[in-house]
C-alpha cells in the first residue's frame, strides 16, 4: 500500500486520484490510451473525473485486451516509456507493509451478527437460490461471509532521504587543496599575483612609480 503527496497543482492530483503518485499515474496513462482506442477501460478508477465507461466482456475481449497488450508493450520499452508515460516520482511517499492472515468465522460470532447481516444482506440482491446462498440462516453467515479488518502491524517506521553530500563549498575545497598541493598556492599568493599585475598595469601606462630626472622605475 502507498501513500503519496505531491506539490503539484490541484487539477493534476485529482486527475490521480486525490494524491499523486507514480503508480496512479501510470494507471491514468493506460487508461487514456485504452479509452481512446475502444471508447472504454477495463476498470474505471475510483476517482473517475474523466467520466470513463467500464468495457463490457465484449468489448474488452476484441478490442480492449489488444490495446492494453500494445500500451504494456509501449511502456516496457526503456526507449519509449519517457514518451509514453512521463511520470515522476512524488515528493513524498510513504509506505506500508500489507501482512494478510485469515480464519473462520465462530459459530459464536455468526450468531451475533446474523440479525443485522441478514437485514442488509438479503434485500439487496446477494442471496441467490441458484447458488444456495438465502443468508436465512447462521450456517449462510459462516459459508460465505468474511470480517475483513485493517490494523498497523507496528508503531514505528523508518524515514528515508535524499541529502546532498557533495556541494559546492566541498567542491572549493578539493579545489583549493588540489592548487596547494601541486603549485604551492594561496590565498596570499593569489593575491600577490593580482597585485603584481596591477602595479604593472600601472607602471606601463600610467608611470606610475617614474623618479624625475631618470629613467628609470622604482616600486
Amino acid at each position: 500500500v502507498v501513500s503519496t503527496q505531491s506539490t503539484g497543482s490541484s487539477g493534476i492530483n485529482a486527475e490521480y486520484g486525490g494524491v499523486y503518485n507514480e503508480g496512479s499515474c501510470v494507471l491514468e496513462c493506460k487508461n487514456k490510451y485504452v479509452y481512446e482506442k475502444c471508447g472504454c477501460v477495463q476498470i474505471t478508477p475510483p476517482h473517475n473525473i474523466h467520466n470513463y465507461r467500464p468495457c463490457t466482456l465484449k468489448e474488452w475481449v476484441l478490442c480492449g485486451q489488444r490495446h492494453y497488450l500494445d500500451w504494456f508493450n509501449q511502456y516496457t520499452d526503456t526507449s519509449l516509456t519517457d514518451d509514453i508515460c512521463p511520470c515522476g516520482t512524488a515528493c513524498e511517499e510513504s509506505r506500508y507493509e500489507a501482512q494478510v492472515s485469515s480464519s473462520s468465522v465462530s459459530p459464536a460470532y455468526a450468531k451475533h451478527i446474523f440479525p443485522n447481516v441478514a437485514s442488509i444482506i438479503g434485500p439487496n440482491g446477494f442471496s441467490d437460490e441458484t447458488y444456495d446462498i438465502l443468508y436465512d440462516s447462521e450456517q449462510d453467515i459462516l459459508d460465505n461471509l468474511m470480517v475483513v479488518e485493517v490494523l498497523f502491524t507496528s508503531m514505528q517506521y523508518s524515514e528515508v532521504r535524499e541529502v546532498v553530500t557533495y556541494t559546492s563549498a566541498n567542491l572549493l575545497g578539493d579545489i583549493g587543496g588540489v592548487l596547494g598541493l601541486f603549485l604551492g598556492a594561496s590565498l596570499f599568493t593569489i593575491l600577490e599575483f593580482f597585485q603584481f599585475l596591477a602595479l604593472s598595469m600601472l607602471k606601463y601606462c600610467c608611470n606610475v612609480g617614474k623618479d624625475k630626472g631618470s629613467d628609470g622605475y622604482h616600486f
